[in-house]
């Protein structure tokens, strides 16, 4: 009998795997989480499994990996993701499975986002400023310093200078392609202006921080050899204006782009047209300017032309701008009617003219009591 029951029990031990070692715990993914990477800098992470029996496969089962990322090749319980991703990307979502040879499998869902690096760049001045210079002359260089106070080193692709007068301006740099942490370089910027004014543009750094691209103003201004009067605008338009009354004013600007005083004797302007300045008498030094306000008061309806006119000690004075106008005879609207502002500022020419407007000065309105 006590050798039937000892038989019976290891039956039971044989169908049970009991003290034999051969029981297999679940294959599961244990790494619950993956952290973010960083542009340009290498990227190395393990996913752990537990459980299963070896070897084992694994792969991206779905979405895919951020970019330049990869699933190394791995037959144990652990796999690594690797690489130096070279896009940033927010929230890229993946899943990794991993398969035994015993035909079971886990997977696990991850997101990752491969950040830029944090904002470490410097520049030092914030901006360049040329003194005003002769046109189609090399000024002296200006040196603008770029610092990386970061621990990590910045990977700078390009250095370029751009803007409105982005070819007027010349820069080469002691920086590379990587500025190393706590360290910094150098980019040396010259002007040749080629032309007459302000001439504008910025050096831009593109790199894999925050901030990138950063940027640092650059000015100049060119100037010609003696006494310059140089208007903001060859010509002034005023929009149909009633007869008998007069428009806002418009602006010039009349500018010393020469290297010696403008002297300016006065100012004039035709028949229909009215300015008031702050050029008549002065003495404009170089870089320097001063302003004129055009207005227009047709004396009649129609087409009219004018100019106004500097007299000063520059080439070619006096210096003209062409001045156009068209005169229009108000129309009697009555209030709620509508009304077009710069013909019809007073609404009813009769019979009260003083007592109704139009509710747009600058345009299209409706003719309401004063």
């Amino acid at each position: 009998m006590k050798t039937y029951f000892s038989l019976i029990l290891c039956g039971v031990c044989l169908l049970s795997g009991c003290g034999s070692g051969s029981s297999v715990a679940p294959l599961v993914i244990t790494t619950a989480s993956l952290p973010n990477g960083t542009s340009e800098l290498n990227y190395s992470q393990t996913i752990q499994a537990s459980g299963g029996v070896a070897p084992f496969t694994w792969t991206v089962s779905s979405g895919t990996l951020p970019h330049n990322l990869a699933l190394n090749s791995s037959a144990t319980n652990a796999v690594t993701i690797s690489g130096t991703p070279d896009t940033a990307a927010q929230g890229v979502a993946f899943t990794i499975s991993v398969a035994d040879s015993a035909n079971h499998s886990a997977a696990q869902a991850y997101t990752v986002s491969i950040l830029l690096e944090p904002d470490t760049l410097t520049l030092s001045p914030a901006n360049l400023s040329f003194a005003p210079q002769l046109v189609e002359t090399l000024s002296g260089a200006q040196a603008e310093t770029v610092t990386n106070t970061g621990t990590s080193a910045v990977i700078i692709s390009r250095i370029a200078v751009t803007g409105t007068n982005a070819t007027d301006f010349s820069q080469s740099s002691s920086c590379g392609s990587s500025l190393a942490a706590g360290a910094n370089c150098t980019i040396s910027v010259t002007l040749t202006a080629s032309q007459l004014g302000p001439r504008t543009a910025s050096i831009t750094i593109t790199d894999n921080t925050v901030g990138s691209p950063h940027s640092v103003s650059l000015s100049g201004v060119g100037l010609t050899s003696g006494p310059d009067a140089t208007w903001s605008a060859t010509s002034l338009n005023f929009a149909n204006q009633s007869v008998g009354t007069t428009s806002p004013a418009q602006s010039l600007t009349l500018s010393n782009y020469g290297t010696t005083t403008l002297s300016i004797a006065g100012t004039a302007v035709t028949a229909d047209f009215g300015e008031t300045d702050t050029c008549s008498g002065s003495n404009l030094a170089s870089a320097a300017s001063c302003t004129i306000s055009v207005t227009f008061a047709p004396s009649a309806s129609g087409s009219l032309n004018g100019t106004v006119s500097v007299t000063d000690n520059a080439p070619g004075s006096p210096q003209t701008v062409a001045l156009t106008g068209t005169g229009v005879t108000s129309t009697c609207i009555p209030i709620g009617g509508s009304c077009f502002g710069p013909s019809h500022p007073h609404c009813c020419a009769a019979p009260f003219p003083h007592h109704s407007f139009c509710s747009n000065p600058t345009g299209f309105g409706t003719c309401v009591e004063d």
